[in-house]
């Protein structure tokens, strides 16, 4: 198994969320798709897990509010996968998919910040 160093991992955390958020409305329905149900799929299980999260605060890349929020993000991501939300016109008009993509632009602009 290859260690991925803070620095690479922190671009993956990045690009995960890059994958998720409100201008991916304006993409076509099969970009939407393969965009939030396979890159930011990937991405939110592995680059938004608790350990990877861990270690980017521990090496002061992310504070313990982007923790929080990319946590929420993730629970909330893996709810939405057992429902019956889990489709791309859902994507486009249930409250619960509009929660996920703009706590992502949120984390997003923490990270500007």
């Amino acid at each position: 198994m290859v260690d991925i160093g803070e620095e690479k991992l922190m671009e993956l955390f990045v690009d995960t969320l890059h994958k998720c958020g409100l201008n991916t409305l304006k993409m076509s329905d099969e970009y939407i798709a393969y965009s939030i149900f396979e890159e930011f799929d990937i991405g939110a299980t592995s680059f938004l897990h608790m350990n990877t999260l861990s270690r980017l605060r521990a090496s002061n890349m992310i504070d313990d509010k982007i923790v929080h929020k990319s946590s929420d993000l993730r629970n909330k991501y893996f709810h939405l996968q057992h429902g019956d939300q889990w489709n791309i016109e859902s994507i486009k008009r249930s409250n619960e998919w509009m929660e996920v993509l703009k706590l992502s632009d949120e984390i997003k602009t923490l990270l500007v910040t």
